[in-house]
């Protein structure tokens, strides 16, 4: 991950401080991270489109097979990308449109989240896993929300996904990711009339274990949290770039995001730099890209490094 130049914007309030819940918080967080130093995470796409022959893969089943008539198709995009649109329909009892690709060995055993780059609607969908230990009916599920014509990338863990057989859920099964074999999307959001989905790429994440040679600064648990801006910036940095230069930019700013909020709450932290840190933080806000948010975390980090070196 390069260096970037970024314009300065106006000045923050100087007065701003965390309350001691949220000190805690950031605290009870770094630790985590800290404790968490010899971890990283891997990303490995599963599904992308740059190839039109991958479409054959895949297929749409709508509400039809039940007497519906909501109406999907899919296509591949000028810039290689999933394009799956159409129209809800509620009649005949109907409600939902998915898309899904043909079940294969996918080699997801040690995975522990999926990422998707997505481009919605607005509308509310969900990300759809098929076990080959499941009845052909259900899936594991859970929903993700879009921006409207807006890209945004989605991080969801494993854990998250709920067994479900014709829309009632059966929380006793367990999803094992070995048994992963088909992705898809499913909109049943209730809501008649046009949907527009593209997706980009669908990711396993995985952690993987830092081979022993490669060294990375880490917080010492004797290390008082308050005092040490210069270390915990060292580790959001050693943590952040390989996840970054991997293609995983949500990971990326997100260590970033706790690092610039645990650094507003350190006594050694000075008042031009929080105000540095908060101001990319209320700018993240208002971006969709994790790519943007990253080195925007980034540049605030790299500025707080000069002022604390000053």
């Amino acid at each position: 991950m390069l260096r970037q130049k970024t314009t300065q914007n106006g000045s923050l309030d100087r007065s701003y401080r965390l309350n001691k819940a949220r000190r805690l918080a950031v605290a009870l967080g770094l630790a985590f991270v800290a404790s968490h130093s010899s971890i990283m995470l891997k990303a490995t796409t599963i599904a992308s489109f740059e190839n039109p022959n991958v479409l054959q893969d895949w297929a749409v089943v709508n509400d039809s097979v039940m007497g519906g008539v909501s109406q999907s198709a899919f296509e591949q995009t000028s810039d290689g990308n999933l394009l799956f649109t159409g129209k809800l329909s509620l009649a005949n009892n109907g409600g939902f449109v998915s898309i899904r690709n043909r079940a294969r060995q996918l080699n997801l055993g040690d995975a522990t989240g999926i990422e998707l780059r997505v481009r919605g609607d607005g509308r509310t969908y969900f990300l759809d896993l098929r076990s080959s230990r499941q009845q052909m009916a259900g899936s594991f599920r859970t929903s993700f929300t879009t921006l409207e014509n807006k890209w945004k990338a989605v991080f969801i863990p494993l854990n998250q996904f709920v067994a479900q057989s014709f829309g009632r859920s059966l929380r006793s099964a367990k999803l094992d990711p070995s048994t992963i074999t088909s992705i898809g999307f499913t909109l049943s959001d209730k809501k008649p009339g046009p949907f527009r989905l593209e997706v980009e790429y669908v990711k396993s994440v995985e952690e993987e274990s830092r081979n022993e040679s490669t060294k990375e600064p880490s917080l010492s648990p004797a290390i008082d949290l308050g005092e040490q801006p210069l270390r915990l910036i060292e580790l959001a940095i050693a943590k952040g770039v390989p996840l970054f230069n991997q293609g995983s930019p949500v990971a990326c700013a997100a260590i970033y995001e706790v690092a610039c909020t645990g650094l507003m709450a350190m006594h050694g932290t000075p008042a031009p730099a929080v105000e540095t840190l908060r101001r990319a933080l209320n700018e993240i806000n208002s971006i969709s890209s994790d790519t943007q948010k990253a080195w925007i975390l980034r540049d605030a980090l790299d500025e707080t490094v000069a002022m604390l070196r000053q």
